[in-house]
């Protein structure tokens, strides 16, 4: 716990209204993980801070950070925006997912740096028009690991086989591939260009991003299957993905 005041770098997740002129401001902070702090005379017109944490802020911020209750926020600089994702609703909903990924991943422990910065960077590209929901995906296949899950996408769980057709396993923790597929009734039968995807995506750094191009409808392939291996590993999603699969449904 810090009663003085401290620097650090952070990412404003959310904000919401507490009594008539301040804020609540949850910040993921680099250095602390998720805080949430108080910050005084928000809805004050001469707020001098009142910008510096509008939600998808980032910067540096300066307060008292403590490991239980409330901590209080005092002061922020070289304070930017994700603007993009500020103003489409779409893109906002990815990055809230994305946020609560990462809370339900490391809950109020601090994000290691090597995840701090793939969080950075996928809210960057998002931000820069890249595709938000093959960003997200991408990040959600890597988060597995986080979440102590991690799948063996490179080879059969069962011979080992790098070759042939594969579906998922939950139950054996991977791939299987046709030979054994008996080994688990409950296999996802994912079609096999889907798997192709779930592997890459396993795989690849976001710097790659820009030269996948996919069809709508493996998107929506590919989401379901990422649906499927989460809710069978993990065991659960944040409320933030009930939202993106109504968002999905005003296409229609």
């Amino acid at each position: 716990m810090h009663q003085t005041a401290t620097n650090f770098f952070g990412i404003v997740v959310r904000r919401q209204r507490y009594k008539e002129r301040d804020a609540l401001v949850t910040i993921l902070t680099k250095e602390y993980g998720f805080r949430t702090f108080l910050v005084r005379s928000t809805q004050n017109s001469k707020s001098k801070i009142s910008g510096s944490v509008i939600t998808f802020s980032y910067g540096e911020y300066s307060g008292v950070v403590r490991d239980d209750g409330l901590s209080y926020l005092n002061s922020a600089s070289n304070i930017k925006q994700f603007d993009e994702i500020v103003q489409d609703i779409e893109l906002n909903a990815y990055a809230t997912f994305l946020f609560d990924l990462y809370h339900e991943a490391f809950i109020d422990d601090p994000v290691p740096d090597k995840w701090y910065r793939e969080l950075f960077k996928a809210l960057l590209y998002i931000d820069n028009g890249y595709d938000a929901q093959i960003i997200v995906n991408i990040m959600q296949m890597k988060l597995l690991d986080a979440f102590g899950v991690k799948p063996n996408m490179d080879a059969c769980v069962v011979g080992g086989e790098t070759e042939g057709v594969f579906d998922f396993s939950v139950l054996l923790g991977g791939l299987i591939c046709s030979n054994h597929f008996d080994n688990d009734i409950h296999r996802l039968h994912i079609p096999k260009r889907i798997i192709y995807f779930l592997r890459l995506f396993s795989k690849i750094s976001l710097d790659q991003v820009g030269k996948i191009e996919i069809k709508e409808n493996n998107k929506d392939l590919i989401q379901h299957a990422i649906d499927a291996i989460y809710l069978g590993t993990v065991g659960y999603y944040p409320k933030s993905k009930t939202f993106i699969d109504k968002m999905k449904r005003w296409r229609f």
